[in-house]
C-alpha cells in the first residue's frame, strides 16, 4: 500500500519544520492517493522484475504493521545496499534522470554550502503489472491525470 499521506520530514529525521516545509507538505497532501501496488513489477519495456518499493510503500497488503515494517526493512535493505546504487559526482552543466520504474532516488546531503537545484517532474505512464498479471488498485484519489488515456 503506497500513499502519499505521511510525515517525509519525520522519516528523514528532520528536525525543525519550517514554514515553507509545512505549506509544502499541505500542497503535497491536499489530494489523497493511497494505491495497492505490486511488490514486484514488470517494467512495460525491458520486462525485468523491479521491486516496487520506497518510502510512499507505508504496508503490505494481508501484513501488520509490524510484520510489513520488518519486510520492508528486507527488501529496502536489499534495494539500498552499495552494489545495488549508483553514486553521481556532479560536475557543471550535468542533468540526471531515471526511471522511477525501476529506481528509487535519495540524495545524499553533501554538498554543503553549494546550491542544489532540483526540479522533479511527474510523467504519465503506465500502470504497474505484477509477475501474475494482476495490475496496482486505486483506493483513494483520482491519478487518471497521470496515466495515458
Amino acid at each position: 500500500m503506497h500513499t502519499n499521506d505521511y510525515d517525509y520530514s519525520a522519516s528523514h529525521a528532520v528536525a525543525a519544520v519550517t514554514e515553507q516545509a509545512k505549506r509544502y507538505r499541505e500542497q503535497f497532501t491536499s489530494t489523497v492517493y493511497r494505491t495497492e501496488h505490486p511488490v514486484v513489477r514488470i517494467h512495460p519495456e525491458t520486462g525485468e522484475k523491479t521491486l516496487l518499493l520506497g518510502h510512499f510503500a507505508q504496508k503490505f497488503a494481508g501484513y501488520n504493521g509490524s510484520d510489513s515494517r520488518h519486510l520492508f526493512e528486507i527488501l529496502q535493505n536489499h534495494v539500498s545496499r552499495l552494489e545495488n546504487t549508483v553514486r553521481w559526482r556532479w560536475a557543471p552543466g550535468d542533468i540526471a534522470i531515471w526511471d522511477n520504474r525501476l529506481t528509487q532516488h535519495y540524495a545524499v546531503s553533501d554538498f554543503g554550502d553549494t546550491p542544489r537545484r532540483l526540479h522533479r517532474v511527474t510523467v504519465a505512464g503506465d500502470v504497474p503489472v505484477s509477475v501474475d498479471g494482476r495490475s496496482s488498485v486505486a483506493l483513494q484519489g483520482d491519478a487518471s491525470a497521470y496515466t495515458p488515456a
